[in-house]
């Protein structure tokens, strides 16, 4: 036997994404998945932040690089290196040259606004991304079409700060006057969780509650600031970690010689990660609120239509006449609603068993909760957990 050390296959992969939010670490956290299939990466990485530009050091010599493609610099280190590359920020237009795998713009626009119209809003506003970020908002244009189609109409609102972070004090007056002047009650984009946190404390300056007076969903994933608003901020679940783990199978793809794909990877959303800040579905009939709330409450029971209307004491057509004017959908469209998105609750945030998940949305067979699954979603719930 020869006493050679054994040549390790690991591929070297600079991973140029910023290690300071949620949203890119879920990121890496997929790279890191996928690679372990691969027989694992030798990776380089430096902590950086949200604002930092990110480059290749001189000195590092490696295979490829999944990259937040955030400044002009990158992208020609890249290109003169003729490195194999895939982005995964909405920053940079896709390439044969940088890659893009990013979720779906316009899906996520068109998913914000079912979100809030199925729930009765009839007002709509939009607060989109800083003027000075060079960067095409593709969701925009889909959210306000949806509501468009609807019937109603989306006031639009932009910032000025360069980052989206914190409003300066001109912006903090600009806003609560726009607050004032648009129309109530109002469900609300916004393009960043920050933006939200920075809402829900003028809302509370000007005596607006949060949701009943505005509803606030963000685009972006960031928990911690979540958390830490004076109520909670609902946000879109764009999947990062999925992000990453096609990211890697892509790169892998391009440093075993196949050519680039011709367009972008896209990875459609999960769908809303519900807080306080969106909690409420907007209907001005106390008998359908009463309904509503009696669904939600015995969302862990088998409940059907019938027993929504004995509970509500009136006559199952009547309740159903009053559904389909009021809130758009059948009494048992509702009740199926309600579970799966419990459900979908239920799978994202905890580690619970899908056992446990059934008999928590009213199932008492868990086969009979996989066929619900799989219907409603195309997904198995262990296919959506891991997704």
């Amino acid at each position: 036997m020869s006493d050679q050390p054994f040549a390790s296959a690991r591929r070297r992969v600079a991973l140029l994404v910023h290690t300071s939010t949620a949203w890119c670490r879920e990121i890496l956290a997929g790279v890191a998945e996928e690679a372990s299939h691969t027989g694992g990466w030798d990776c380089w990485i430096e902590q950086r932040g949200a604002l930092e530009n990110l480059v290749l050091p001189e000195s590092w010599q490696g295979e490829g690089t999944i990259c937040r493609l955030n400044n002009e610099e990158l992208y020609r280190q890249i290109e003169r290196r003729g490195l194999p590359a895939v982005n995964t920020s909405w920053l940079a237009e896709h390439s044969t040259t940088v890659c893009n795998v990013v979720s779906d713009e316009t899906a996520t626009g068109r998913v914000a606004a079912e979100y809030f119209i199925a729930r009765g809003w009839k007002n709509f506003a939009y607060i989109g991304k800083p003027q000075s970020m060079p960067y095409l908002d593709r969701c925009c244009p889909t959210y306000v079409e949806t509501i468009q189609r609807a019937g109603f109409t989306t006031h639009q609102r932009s910032i000025q700060s360069g980052s989206g972070a914190v409003l300066n004090q001109a912006e903090m007056r600009d806003i609560i006057d726009w607050l004032i002047e648009i129309p109530k009650p109002i469900a609300t984009l916004v393009w960043t969780t920050t933006m939200g946190y920075e809402l829900t404390k003028l809302c509370h300056q000007i005596g607006l509650r949060v949701p009943e007076d505005l509803a606030i969903l963000a685009i972006e994933l960031e928990p911690l600031v979540s958390a830490l608003a004076p109520v909670p901020i609902a946000y879109i679940d764009q999947a990062p970690r999925r992000i990453g783990i096609e990211a890697a199978k892509l790169l892998n793809r391009l440093m075993d010689g196949n050519p680039p794909p011709s367009e972008p990877t896209l990875v459609s959303p999960r769908g809303i990660a519900e807080r306080m800040s969106v909690n409420a579905m907007l209907v001005e009939d106390d008998l359908i609120q009463a309904a509503l709330a009696f669904i939600r409450e015995l969302v862990n029971q088998p409940i059907t239509a019938n027993d929504v209307a004995a509970a509500t004491k009136v006559p199952r057509k009547t309740l159903e006449r009053q559904f389909t004017t009021q809130v758009g959908k059948s009494v048992t469209a509702v009740i199926r609603q309600t579970k799966l998105e419990y459900a979908q609750h239920l799978l994202r945030e905890t580690r619970l068993a899908t056992q446990e998940i059934a008999e928590r949305t009213g199932f008492h067979h868990v086969e009979t909760f996989f066929r619900f699954f799989k219907r409603e979603v195309g997904l198995t719930p262990n296919e959506y957990r891991h997704g």
